[in-house]
């Protein structure tokens, strides 16, 4: 019907990620979230390889294991959620949706060979779904121009002398598609 391509992972993922390592200390990663207006960042290795994601609930999970006299922290890696979807790159945006309708995380990690190459998240796939809506309107608003086009045009010999007695030159013009 249209010839439409697909926003992927890759056209709505933001590439300048923050990021946590195992070894991080959960309160700083906490910090870091809030200071940078985040509701999750993924954990990884030196390599840069996806090892899981840290979330505000995680960090709120890391209450529980204090005392009012004891409230000592630990490390990311004690706190993260794994991941539970890794999004690819060329992926497009219903897998994408499909993605986060079966998890609750706020971002999915985006990886190529293994690597965090991104995040996306539930905003940035709503950015996509609109994108497409856009492209899906443009293709359809071309068909329709296309077709009215080649419906508009007269057909026989004697169609076309109807046409023309009864245009104006430049109606005749749009009619027959030639510009003077």
């Amino acid at each position: 019907m249209y010839d439409v391509v697909l926003p992927t992972a890759r056209d709505c993922m933001t590439k300048n990620v923050l990021t946590f390592t195992p070894d991080d200390d959960v309160f700083e990663a906490m910090a870091k979230l809030l200071e940078n207006h985040f509701a999750a960042a993924p954990v990884v290795d030196e390599d840069g390889k996806a090892l899981g994601m840290l979330t505000e609930k995680d960090c709120l999970r890391s209450l529980s294991n204090f005392t009012y006299d004891d409230i000592e922290g630990g490390k990311v890696d004690d706190f993260q959620s794994p991941l539970k979807v890794i999004c690819r790159p060329e992926m497009d945006i219903f897998g994408v949706t499909d993605h986060f309708l079966d998890t609750n995380f706020p971002l999915l990690a985006v990886c190529e060979d293994d690597k965090l190459v991104g995040v996306i998240s539930r905003r940035d796939t709503l950015r996509g779904v609109l994108e497409l809506r856009r492209r899906l309107d443009l293709a359809r608003r071309k068909l329709e121009e296309t077709a009215g086009r080649q419906s508009d045009r007269p057909r026989g010999i004697e169609s076309m002398q109807r046409t023309a007695a009864s245009q104006s030159p430049a109606q005749l013009t749009r009619l027959m598609g030639r510009k003077s």
